[in-house]
């Protein structure tokens, strides 16, 4: 039964979704605000697991003294932001949006800067003239980092129309089959749930 219930389930939920589509009435009204309540109680209990995974994880290094004051830091900032915005809110002009945005925001902004020494990194090793469709993307790419900086303009004033024309035709059509590719994996992830054929959420 600790398998055969799941699936039932599972099988049960998806008709009930699936018929909304075709079926009206006050009953399927009430079970999307059932769905809706549901997802919301999901998520409060998804951050009460994180913040227990929060606690757990820095408790040990403190106590192991591994990383203990970084560890007591990061404890200390968590409790002081939550102690903030349950005293006087978090509206514009209180401390915590103060703490949140003289402190929080540029440390983010060092963290994202950081990357891009890794993002130029990656790029040097990839975008290297190996093959035709290698060079293409070099070609491409060289266009559209110049067209979003003056001095693309400077050089060639046609360099900008070409870059938004690769963003907007090439890039975006590339996005959209990737879009549509993740939807019919979504799509036949909930046929095998809805069929009992994927059970991969029962640890097999």
């Amino acid at each position: 039964m600790k398998k055969e219930l799941p699936i039932l389930m599972g099988l049960i939920v998806g008709i009930l979704w699936y018929s909304e589509f075709f079926i009206a009435g006050i009953f399927y009204e009430n079970m999307k605000l059932f769905f809706a309540n549901g997802f919301r109680i999901a998520g409060v209990v998804g951050v009460m697991v994180g913040i227990y995974s929060v606690a757990r994880q820095n408790y040990a290094k403190i106590k192991y003294n591994n990383e203990r004051y970084y560890s007591i830091l990061r404890v200390t900032m968590i409790l002081l932001m939550i102690f903030l915005g349950t005293k006087r809110g978090m509206s514009p002009g209180t401390p915590f949006s103060s703490m949140f945005m003289n402190v929080y925001v540029p440390f983010q902004a060092t963290v994202f800067s950081l990357l891009s020494f890794y993002i130029a990194s990656a790029a040097y090793r990839s975008f290297k003239a190996k093959s035709v469709e290698s060079a293409v993307l070099l070609i491409a790419s060289i266009f559209v980092m110049l067209g979003k900086i003056p001095l693309g303009e400077a050089m060639w004033s046609k360099i900008p129309v070409i870059s938004e024309w690769i963003m907007d035709a090439p890039s975006s059509a590339g996005r959209r089959a990737i879009i549509f590719g993740g939807y019919l994996g979504t799509i036949t992830m909930m046929i095998r749930i809805f069929f009992g054929l994927e059970r991969s959420h029962l640890s097999e």
